[in-house]
């Protein structure tokens, strides 16, 4: 599977009680949070197959700090410049990498990442039988520097993607018999940058793989491929609200009147009513037609963000389903064909970043600022190239919040790259 996200395999009840007595590690360290609070002590340890480390000085190995220029190269597509359409400059800093990590003798691979609050969450799997995954929590402070703040990994389940509110939703794949399926949405509190030791929560989501999640309001929104589909959490206990039948549900994202939801083989949006969940329609794109790929969506001034897997990356109306821009798969010298593709895709006004697996990561410039444009015009997506990374790998997924970009590059571990475009 090119895109490197190995969801190969496509859930459990849920209790919340403090562990104060058996864990393996009671280390802890004060944090200095972002809103300059400091955070309580939290202790690690090990519980029913999750090891939460909170011992900042045992993870400080796997960050590398960079003060490197990150080149753009326009090379691969044949249309687009070594310029901004508008004129402006985009310059890049690479400020941190973080090594991904070793896990009972397995490397494992970046998966997804969320933005929130000056912290980058990124999840982590295993490529292979063995279920094996986790979540890092790195802090970005003033100046770009990143500093690992605690960590989590479990010895049976897979993490595909992750998003925070509050506390951590993670869509998981797990070995654990004991949800009817092996896909698991699973939720871990979080205090001050620092995990908590607790009883496991979790509930199952039907298929073989938890693909997304996105909590708002009250109420948890997951994805489930293959043989699953949208599942509606209340966020208090996690007990199920509404369940949606779709095949390839890949991801899901929600604005104030929406929930959107990308489905492959074929490419398909599907929009529904956010306060009804009634399905208003469903609209087909190219692409996304590799069996058990990752697909984005992300919504933006009515309009779907889509990284279509061959497909390149694509805008489409939500209200009509017109496509209103594209950008084709680049071709690059020495990279298979079939190993570049768009698997994700974020943007911030009118910059716009796309992972390419093995192509590795690319910006755009939208002609128009994608949150604030509406309406049926066409929105032009001009090429500004791809950043060159050292020891990159395949690129599973991007973050970008206007001034941070985030990259989770697989088994090269994750990129943390300062932005200014003006």
């Amino acid at each position: 599977m090119q895109q490197g996200t190995g969801l190969t395999r496509d859930g459990k009840a849920t209790i919340r009680i403090l562990v104060g007595g058996a864990v393996a590690s009671l280390l802890t360290l004060s944090l200095a949070g972002c809103f300059g609070e400091e955070a309580a002590d939290l202790p690690g340890g090990t519980l029913d197959g999750m090891t939460i480390v909170n011992d900042e000085n045992s993870m400080k190995d796997r960050v590398n700090d960079r003060n490197d220029t990150i080149r753009v190269d326009s090379s691969g597509f044949p249309v687009g410049s070594r310029r901004a359409a508008s004129g402006k400059t985009l310059t890049m800093t690479l400020v941190a990498e973080i090594d991904p990590p070793v896990l009972k003798g397995d490397t494992l691979q970046a998966t997804s990442v969320a933005l929130h609050g000056g912290f980058a969450y990124v999840s982590y799997n295993y490529q292979g039988e063995v279920y094996r995954g986790g979540v890092d929590v790195i802090q970005i402070k003033n100046g770009g520097k990143a500093e690992l703040r605690s960590q989590v990994w479990f010895d049976d389940a897979d993490v595909h993607a992750l998003h925070y509110e509050g506390d951590l939703y993670l869509a998981t794949g797990t070995s654990n018999e004991g949800f009817g399926s092996a896909a698991v949405l699973e939720r871990i509190g979080e205090n001050g940058g620092k995990l908590e030791l607790k009883a496991r929560e979790r509930v199952g989501l039907g298929s073989f793989a938890g693909t997304s999640v996105v909590v708002d309001g009250k109420r948890v929104f997951a994805t489930s491929g293959n043989a699953g589909g949208l599942k509606v959490l209340n966020q208090t206990g996690l007990t199920t609200s509404s369940t949606k039948t779709l095949a390839e549900a890949r991801w899901v994202d929600v604005d104030d009147t929406r929930v959107v939801v990308a489905q492959g083989m074929p490419g398909r949006i599907a929009v529904y009513n956010k306060s009804t969940l009634a399905l208003e329609n469903s609209w087909t794109f190219e692409g996304a037609d590799v069996a058990e790929a990752k697909t984005t969506v992300r919504i933006l001034g009515g309009k779907a963000l889509i990284a279509a897997g061959t497909g390149g990356t694509q805008l489409m109306s939500l209200a009509t389903g017109k496509i209103l821009g594209a950008s084709a798969v680049p071709v690059l010298t020495g990279v298979p064909r079939e190993n570049i593709v768009a698997n994700a895709a974020d943007a911030e006004g009118d910059l716009v970043y796309v992972s390419y697996g093995e192509g590795g990561v690319y910006a755009l410039e939208a002609s128009a600022d994608l949150s604030k444009c509406s309406g049926e015009s066409s929105i032009g997506l001009t090429v500004l190239g791809r950043l060159r990374f050292d020891n990159l790998q395949s690129v599973n997924h991007v973050a970008f919040d206007g001034n941070t970009l985030v990259v989770a590059a697989g088994r090269g571990g994750v990129k943390i790259v300062s932005v200014k475009w003006k």
